[in-house]
């Protein structure tokens, strides 16, 4: 009986698949597409119809970098406003009373979340129901759609690129920077990717402290004389030469101490790395967060002292790369 069950669920199992292939979806590319955006077949033909409509806004938003805060806020609600509705990938909610009103208020419950100037915050009674509304509708679903319209702009135009790079990205999707920073100002709640890039690599805790480092970044670009053009003012890789030309200060009281380091399993594209220390013979492997070697130097004692564990320690990449003791 088992032995039969099985068969037939077997049998079941490829006459569906071959269904898929050679009735429902018989045209190849069609497939590959549809694969590719990660969503249901369904949801994914429905999303073909919106996704020429997201990378319009997003070629729209050029000025992104120049643009006040108001116009970057719009931006934002034009692209929610095209998800907003749309069978599998729009905005859902329980179909309670709180969370129907929530979903009605959506564009305040984006201002608060995106810092626009005079948004009105939840009461504390609503706290949670707004931001369980920004991580599933707005990080997530929003998010979703906007960053797979982004990947098919990128997949229709990269040809032998397997991997998108920094440099290679804007040539090759077509889009402004504004179309690779989208999802990191909805994960950050921030309109400006100054901010969001500054909490993403741990330069600040806040988005009000990151936000302070922003006349530093541009006092940079003024002094390396660069342009202030709008995406240069938000280009991730000016942002990246910014934070690796900093020097880092000495906590009060005590010197900075550094040794030479060479790269190990990382490419130093990143420009500092949070590190720990593991001794070996006359040498020291340098380890981030997740175990992964970072870098490797010579032993120095008047760097680890005698207690390693009561500092911190950030590796470098640039023209020199080395391991400074931080505290």
């Amino acid at each position: 009986m088992a032995a039969a069950e099985e068969d037939f669920l077997e049998r079941s199992f490829v006459q569906r698949g071959r269904a898929f292939v050679e009735r429902l979806y018989s045209n190849h590319e069609q497939r590959r597409r549809l694969y590719q955006y990660g969503f249901t077949p369904y949801v994914g033909r429905r999303f073909e119809l919106v996704a020429p409509q997201l990378i319009t806004e997003l070629q729209g938003g050029a000025d992104f970098g120049a643009d006040s805060v108001e116009a970057r806020f719009q931006l934002f609600f034009r692209l929610g406003e095209r998800v907003r509705a749309e069978p599998g990938i729009g905005y859902r909610v329980r179909q309670t009373a709180g969370d129907q009103t929530v979903l009605a208020n959506w564009i305040g419950v984006l201002g608060w979340w995106m810092q626009r100037p005079e948004a009105v915050a939840p009461s504390p009674d609503n706290l949670r129901a707004w931001q369980r509304f920004v991580t599933e509708n707005l990080e997530f679903r929003l998010g979703v759609a906007v960053g797979a319209a982004v990947a098919q702009a990128w997949g229709r135009n990269a040809g032998d690129l397997e991997t998108p790079t920094l440099e290679t990205w804007r040539a090759t999707t077509g889009l402004p920077w504004i179309g690779f920073w989208f999802r990191e100002l909805l994960r950050w709640g921030t309109l400006d990717p100054f901010v969001a890039f500054a909490l993403a690599q741990g330069l600040a805790q806040t988005r009000d402290e990151a936000a302070l480092l922003r006349p530093e970044f541009e006092a940079w670009l003024a002094a390396e004389g660069l342009d202030r053009h709008a995406e240069t003012l938000i280009d991730p890789q000016r942002f990246l030469a910014w934070q690796r030309s900093r020097i880092l200060q000495p906590v009060a009281g005590d010197a900075v101490l550094a040794v030479p380091a060479q790269l190990t399993q990382v490419d130093g594209r990143r420009g500092s790395y949070d590190v720990r220390p593991i001794v070996g013979n006359g040498s020291v492997e340098w380890i981030d967060a997740a175990g992964y070697s970072v870098g490797r130097s010579l032993h120095s004692p008047t760097l680890l002292t005698a207690a390693p564990e009561r500092h911190d320690f950030r590796l470098t990449a640039g023209a020199v790369t080395e391991v400074v003791r931080t505290f």
